[in-house]
């Protein structure tokens, strides 16, 4: 039996800011994905709808017999570009509705994904779920959706939690004309239409260039599943994988996908896989930052995160 659907009320969020909320970080909602003990793998999908309501009609009470019609003599609640009046004379102003976006249902999407079973060692612990939002271009290209963002951007998670770092991309994005509500385009850096990222750790927020390896702490984190099951790799090998997206299996372990002797990387990653399976890992306690070197442009977007292991 399922439990009842989580309904409450969305948090507050500026207008025409992306939702984007109080403190400056998108809003969202925390879900906690459906756990089969069967051992299977599943199939599932996920629909998210985003509506758009106002109180300038009854909405609960409204309904398509409200539409209007001469014949039988019914005035629509909503009429296109109203006049109101002033108080000055003939002179009425008019409002900006358009009744094809008043109260509506903006998005309607469906996603499909696959929800693997755990390792036995990790049945019963709390794993979050780190991952890249966004889409290739710059902010008027992707508008409505943002350019990349690691999510969640400042995690926060107990010393026994795990996080599991992954991330999709594409090699076929095409925003070409008419391009939606955005401009066509799809600035960014690397082969065009192209989706990469990686994970390197830096010192600061407000700085660009990462941690040499000898000087990272990020790591040396307990590997709890990996996507090609080597779960003993060196925290060297571990950071070589995440900085290469998985083009690189590791550092120094030998075999055809080591660095020792796979095709050099390019390095905008060019030849590095679009989409990355990652890692469980547990992290010791601390505070580590990390940036995207591909998509960080300084000037004009920024591709960072913070994991805190409290």
């Amino acid at each position: 039996m399922l439990d009842k659907p989580e309904c409450h009320e969305a948090p507050w969020s500026r207008s025409n800011h992306l939702g984007n909320g109080r403190m400056g970080e998108a809003n969202n909602y925390t879900w906690q994905l459906p756990y089969f003990p069967s051992g299977n793998t599943y199939n599932c999908v996920v629909r998210v709808r985003y509506n758009i309501s106002t109180d300038d009609y009854d909405p609960y009470h409204t309904n398509a017999t409200h539409n209007k019609n001469i014949v039988k003599g019914v005035r629509s609640p909503v009429q296109q570009n109203p006049y109101v009046e002033i108080g000055a004379g003939h002179s009425p102003l008019r409002l900006a509705i358009n009744t094809a976006q008043f109260g509506r249902t903006f998005q309607d999407r469906s996603h499909v994904f696959v929800l693997r079973p755990r390792p036995s060692d990790i049945n019963d612990a709390t794993i979050y779920n780190l991952n890249v939002r966004g889409k290739r271009g710059n902010i008027v290209q992707v508008y409505p959706a943002v350019e990349y963002d690691f999510f969640p951007t400042n995690l926060k998670m107990k010393e026994n939690d795990l996080v599991h770092i992954q991330w999709t991309g594409s090699n076929s994005h095409n925003n070409g004309a008419p391009a939606g509500d955005g401009q066509a385009g799809d600035a960014g850096e690397g082969t065009p239409g192209t989706d990469r990222n990686n994970m390197v750790q830096i010192q600061d927020m407000s700085e660009n260039y990462p941690v040499p390896f000898e000087q990272s702490g990020m790591w040396n984190a307990e590997i709890k599943w990996i996507y090609h099951n080597d779960k003993s790799m060196s925290a060297k090998d571990l950071a070589v994988n995440m900085a290469t997206s998985g083009y690189y299996k590791c550092a120094a372990c030998g075999g055809a996908d080591s660095a020792e002797q796979r095709t050099k990387v390019n390095n905008l990653l060019n030849n590095a896989p679009a989409s990355y399976e990652g890692a469980v890992l547990k992290f010791k306690k601390g505070k580590y930052l990390y940036a995207c070197t591909r998509n960080n442009n300084f000037t004009n977007r920024s591709q960072k995160g913070t994991i805190t292991v409290q």
